[in-house]
């Protein structure tokens, strides 16, 4: 176990991700994948789980703000 400090930002983020009775551990190992080749990335997003409507309207909003194709 590790101490870490985050910014209020970097906290309240991280604890969006929560579902359930996640711990902020689990939120980060299925979040952020180990760094290593393509196929490590690739191999972490087919584990993660399915974005949330909300979250999905998010990235959705996000994309749209920037005004780009």
């Amino acid at each position: 176990m590790k101490t870490i400090t985050l910014s209020e930002a970097a906290y309240e983020r991280l604890k969006a991700w929560k579902t359930g009775g996640d711990s902020f551990s689990q939120v980060v190992l299925r979040m952020v994948p180990k760094r290593g080749t393509f196929g490590d990335l690739e191999d972490a997003f087919r584990t993660l789980s399915k974005v949330s409507a909300e979250h999905s309207h998010t990235m959705v909003e996000t994309i749209a703000s920037r005004g780009e194709p």
